[in-house]
């Protein structure tokens, strides 16, 4: 069974039989000095420190887009064996064999990777940041060499079915200087992240204060999901689009408190197959962030009463602007697929 048609199951059982309980409470595995949740204030300096803020530096302040992470070195420059310690960003894995004997360089041959896909859907874009030691010098030239037709930093091929990796890599940019391969179906989005211009997602103001939590409480963050804008917002009726108005009325009246949409939302992990996770949303002020944490702290368990997973939130605090979550599993990889499915419920929009 799939995790829609369970929390869908589950939904409806709670619309006619199960009432509203539990809230957060205090406690969690995340190293570091954390906030009590009276509205304390994380260093901002931290925002700079990890791999993640260096690599969302790398690509432009989109108003709408969500970013999957994963840090490639810290995770041994190897792909799991195991699906069930999968990291958010690996779009490119699949391919990764061909692309070696043809380009000489694998996804998981980066220090990090970021998969960048519209909110509203569409083609995604992805951006591999390698070290000094990558010579991407060579790596344009066996793009030449392969048959894709150079047009400034951009090399423009077609999709060969021998050659898996072309499907989502038909247009190819290189920034020796930077170090980044960008990659993607569409050669405007790929030119944007080549270009560097403006100011970077890792300094937009909903973010900056995300990864500075983020920071504080993970000792390390070696995957993570990042949404700007309405993403960071899960409708209720987007998760049933076959539901009717009658149940989406019953179903929203199980959902209490304020439920004000985030301007961003943080998910990280310092391991992939990790049942805990830090989530953390930026609002507006941090009288928001307070009015939304009872409410937002028991939909996780409203949403994911029927699921196999048992999300739950085991700890919310308020730190400025930012509320966040310790989020747990009730199995390996457990948040990694509530993230994949939109069903974490911190994150509900009724």
């Amino acid at each position: 069974m799939s995790i829609g048609r369970t929390i869908a199951g589950g939904l409806a059982a709670l619309a006619v039989t199960t009432a509203l309980c539990g809230c957060a409470s205090s406690g969690g595995p995340f190293a570091g000095t954390s906030p009590d949740g009276s509205g304390g204030v994380v260093d901002q300096t931290l925002a700079r420190s990890s791999a993640l803020a260096s690599a969302l530096d790398s690509i432009p302040d989109l108003p709408n887009v969500s970013v999957a992470f994963t840090d490639w070195a810290m995770l041994g420059h190897r792909a799991a064996t195991n699906p069930n310690a999968a990291p958010f960003a690996e779009e490119l894995l699949w391919g990764d064999n061909e692309m070696e004997k043809d380009l000489g360089i694998r996804s998981t041959s980066a220090d990090w990777e970021i998969d960048l896909w519209p909110a509203g859907g569409g083609a995604g874009t992805f951006v591999l940041g390698f070290d000094g030691h990558t010579d991407l010098a060579d790596v344009a030239d066996r793009l030449t060499r392969f048959g894709y037709r150079a047009n400034g930093p951009i090399f423009t091929g077609s999709f060969d079915r021998r050659h898996m990796w072309t499907l989502g890599m038909r247009n190819i940019g290189i920034d020796p200087g930077r170090q980044l391969l960008v990659g993607g179906p569409d050669a405007s989005a790929v030119r944007s992240v080549l270009a560097g211009s403006g100011s970077p997602l890792g300094h937009a103001g909903s973010v900056t204060p995300l990864l500075a939590l983020a920071a504080a409480r993970l000792d390390r963050i070696a995957t993570a999901s990042v949404v700007i804008g309405s993403g960071a917002c899960v409708r209720l009726a987007s998760l049933l689009r076959n539901a009717s108005p009658v149940l989406l009325a019953n179903l929203r009246k199980r959902f209490t408190g304020m439920f004000t949409p985030p301007q961003a939302e943080l998910t990280a992990l310092n391991d992939p197959a990790a049942a805990t996770a830090l989530d953390a949303l930026t609002f507006a002020d941090q009288g928001a962030a307070q009015a939304n944490k009872a409410g937002r702290s028991a939909a996780a368990k409203v949403l994911n009463g029927a699921d196999p997973n048992g999300l739950r939130v085991t700890r919310s605090t308020v730190t400025g602007r930012v509320l966040g979550f310790t989020v747990a599993a009730g199995q390996p990889h457990g948040v990694v697929q509530g993230v994949e499915a939109r069903t974490l419920g911190v994150d509900i929009c009724p």
